[in-house]
């Protein structure tokens, strides 16, 4: 036998009809609160004020159960009894703690700190690029073989871009 229908027949066999009083008493709520369960929820009813125990409390275990799940949400797969708003609070407060770790072990980069490197990075880059020529020009003055010519540039070329290099490895944002 199934288990719906074995839980079926036992209702029928140890059906007790009881009040709305009595079955109040069992439940630990009032008569008000058992007759508007009854007539807004959908508790089940005999007859004008007349319960079935056992079928009214098996309804009311799936109620609550229902109630619950309304409630609560899943977190890692486990249901809870917090809601969402909670849930997304605590979520919230998570990240921020990971945030301010990060900034104590030195692996947290602000964006704008980024940017001011950055800047500064491509200014310094710039200022090297405009200062070759007046450099390189005395070089190759009064130079007539164009592989020379070209040597010359791709030495300055070659220093400039080396220069750039170690500022980069060991640049300190300026303070805005």
């Amino acid at each position: 036998m199934s288990g719906k229908k074995e839980v079926a027949r036992i209702v029928r066999k140890h059906s007790t009809i009881v009040d709305a009083k009595t079955l109040a008493d069992f439940f630990g709520l009032t008569s008000t609160r058992i007759h508007q369960l009854a007539a807004k929820e959908g508790m089940p009813k005999k007859a004008r004020g007349q319960f079935d125990l056992l079928l009214c409390a098996r309804w009311y275990v799936a109620y609550l159960q229902k109630k619950i799940e309304k409630r609560s949400v899943e977190i890692g797969g486990e249901p809870t009894a917090l809601s969402h708003e909670r849930v997304r609070g605590l979520k919230v407060n998570a990240e921020i703690k990971e945030i301010e770790l990060a900034k104590l072990r030195g692996e947290f980069v602000a964006i704008q700190d980024v940017r001011k490197v950055f800047v500064d990075l491509v200014l310094m880059t710039k200022a090297r690029i405009l200062a070759m020529p007046p450099r390189i020009a005395t070089d190759v003055m009064g130079e007539t073989s164009r592989v020379m010519i070209q040597a010359k540039i791709e030495k300055g070329l070659r220093d400039a871009l080396s220069h750039l290099a170690e500022d980069g490895s060991n640049h300190t944002p300026r303070r805005a």
